[in-house]
């Protein structure tokens, strides 16, 4: 019997209607049975950065309920803005947190995809590499493709944030297809994120 899948979006834009968020509305749509993909609520309240926040170690009580949903979750699939051929200043600023404590950081051996959107002719692919080269230090098992990085946002998405292009909700069909099927083999693989210490 096929286990269930429970997948975690994050948002890396906190802007209200962002396309972002509506990429991973629309991700969670079209769930197949069996699988479900929650969305992490408002992480505004982050602070930035600064090691003299850590109690014991530990990142601040935000931080840790971050993490701990991360990695309740089978997979991560994240949707990123390009800000300035990169992520989000606050987004990366979370993932940084994330590191913490390290060396046995919340994302280690986690599944995790990668889509996004916005309103460029290049959607972000400039912003998913920036990404996927931070997330070479995390040990995150990060699926390749298929890429999803939607341009011309605003004719893809209405007022609210609500993806209505049935081409792209295709391709987020497909991504989620492909995703699910990764989760599942690298699950299988029975990576131990505590173990295998990493040197910094």
């Amino acid at each position: 019997m096929t286990k269930d899948l429970r997948l975690l979006g994050i948002c890396g834009s906190l802007r209200s209607g962002s396309y972002n968020h509506g990429l991973l509305k629309a991700l969670a749509d079209e769930a197949p049975a069996g699988v479900t993909l929650d969305l992490l609520g408002d992480w505004s309240e982050v602070p930035n950065l600064n090691v003299d926040l850590l109690e014991d170690g530990q990142p601040p009580a935000v931080v840790r309920a971050v993490a701990e949903q991360v990695r309740a979750a089978d997979g991560l699939v994240i949707a990123t803005p390009e800000y300035c051929n990169s992520v989000p200043g606050a987004f990366k600023n979370l993932l940084d947190w994330l590191s913490f404590p390290p060396p046995f950081n919340c994302l280690r051996f986690k599944p995790l995809g990668l889509v996004g959107a916005s309103i460029g002719t290049g959607g972000t692919l400039r912003g998913q590499s920036a990404l996927r080269g931070a997330l070479l230090f995390f040990d995150a098992m990060l699926m390749g493709r298929p890429e999803v990085a939607v341009g011309l946002g605003k004719m893809k998405f209405d007022d609210e944030g609500n993806l209505k292009d049935e081409e792209v909700r295709a391709l987020l069909r497909r991504f989620l297809s492909d995703f699910v099927e990764f989760t599942r083999s690298t699950k299988a693989r029975g990576l131990d994120p505590r173990e295998r210490e990493f040197v910094f």
